[in-house]
Formats: structure tokens, C-alpha cells, sequence
């Protein structure tokens, strides 16, 4: 007997990712809103039982969240809610600044056409959230343009260096800036993107050097200041400066 259709097969698929993306949706609506705090534990049991769901789709979910950097999966213990210390932070703006002058340097030497607008088009993106004063978008485009730099350099183990540092960083930023958008300093933080990218453009090693430092130890200030970190950070010695 011959078999008419196999259409019940995407239909379950696609079923299955849809659960998926609204458990996702429903976990990334709770860490924004603080349901959710920095540093607590996700029970995958716990979370099943309270929408309704199998431990499936919250696994798919967590495992989602983890790769924007917004929950931090630790072997034999769980999922958590990203949480970074002032002293996380600052350690991960260390390694940042060297790593990420080195490759704007790179890519000074050796830029294309596609690279420069690679770059120039994210920085549009962050122009466009600046108008919108739009967190998330920010954000997103914040991303894109640091990891356009990070390839130019075309080091596939800088690169997988600097995301592997920086995801935690970027998710923490996100899960505490979203309920203070309205304070982000958007046209600060774009600005100091154009900078960047005119050094990428037109900076001698030197320049990009200075300003590269210049601006990641202004952007860590205002990142501890922000979070109320500021004054554990003043107690640390930072070797930035």
C-alpha cells in the first residue's frame, strides 16, 4: 500500500520549535523583568511544571538564552541567570582591550570593501536604536560591530577568544540595562563606536592604540558606575591604567 503523505512530520517539527521560542519568549520576558534574578539558579523541573511543559523546550530555551550570553550553564549544577562581579567585568575589559586594539591594528593593514561596510552598517544599526532608544537593538548591533572588528583581524582563535569573554558581558549588560534604557547613555556609547571605527579607518598603530584604552577604561568606569559596582571596583587594582 502505497503512503499518500508525510506532512504530519514537519507539522510536529515545527510544532515542537514553536513551544520552544514561546517558553523562550516567557524566560527572556522574566529575566528583563526581574522575575528572574542575576545569579539565580533556573530549575528546569520547576519552570516545566509552572508553564505546563515538558523539561524539553525549557532545555532548548536555556540552552538559547546561554548563547546570547543571558544564562550561564554550569556542568552538574544547573542553569543560571548571568550574574558578573565588578571584578568579572573588569577582568573581561582587560583581556578586551588588549585583544581588541591588537585586532583593530590588524585590520587597519589589511581592510576590504566588505569589512569597512560590514562595520559602517552596524554602526548605522546603533544609530538607528540610539533614535529609537531601543535596548535590544542596541545592543544587537553593539555585537555586530565588535565581532565585524574581530574578524577583519582574521584570527580565528582571537575571535573565538573575544566571544567566548565577551557574551557573558554583553548578555549581563542586557539583563541590567533593559529596566534602565531610559538612563543608557546611547548617544555616548555611539560615539564612542564612531571613533572606533574612524581608528579602524584612518589611525595610525599608535592612535588606536591610545584610543582603543581611552575608551574601554571610560566604558568600564560608566559600566560599574551604572550597575552600582563602582565602588567595589575603586578597591581593586586595575591594570587598564
Amino acid at each position: 500500500m502505497e503512503i499518500q503523505s508525510n506532512s504530519a512530520i514537519p507539522d510536529i517539527s515545527i510544532h515542537k520549535e514553536m513551544l520552544r521560542d514561546k517558553v523562550y519568549a516567557v524566560l527572556l520576558c522574566w529575566i528583563f523583568e526581574g522575575t528572574l534574578k542575576p545569579g539565580e539558579k533556573i530549575v528546569e523541573s520547576t519552570l516545566a511544571r509552572r508553564l505546563n511543559v515538558s523539561r524539553v523546550p525549557v532545555r532548548e530555551s536555556l540552552w538559547l538564552l546561554a548563547q546570547r550570553g543571558l544564562v550561564i550553564l554550569k556542568p552538574h549544577q544547573g542553569a543560571f541567570v548571568t550574574k558578573l562581579s565588578a571584578r568579572d567585568i573588569r577582568e573581561i575589559f582587560e583581556i578586551r582591550a588588549i585583544l581588541e586594539t591588537r585586532a583593530a591594528q590588524i585590520a587597519r593593514t589589511s581592510l576590504n570593501p566588505a569589512g569597512v561596510a560590514r562595520l559602517e552598517s552596524a554602526l548605522e544599526s546603533l544609530a538607528i536604536a540610539t533614535r529609537e532608544r531601543s535596548m535590544q537593538r542596541f545592543t544587537a548591533a553593539d555585537i555586530e560591530f565588535h565581532k565585524a572588528l574581530w574578524d577583519l583581524a582574521d584570527n580565528s582563535h582571537l575571535t573565538k577568544i573575544l566571544t567566548d569573554i565577551s557574551t557573558r558581558f554583553f548578555g549581563y549588560e542586557l539583563i541590567r540595562d533593559v529596566p534602565l534604557s531610559p538612563n543608557f547613555p546611547f548617544d555616548a556609547v555611539w560615539e564612542q563606536h564612531r571613533i572606533m571605527l574612524q581608528l579602524v579607518l584612518s589611525g595610525t598603530p599608535e592612535e588606536i592604540d591610545a584610543g582603543f584604552k581611552t575608551i574601554f577604561i571610560d566604558f568600564l568606569a560608566h559600566v560599574l558606575t551604572r550597575f552600582g559596582e563602582a565602588n567595589q571596583h575603586a578597591t581593586e587594582t586595575s591594570t587598564l591604567g
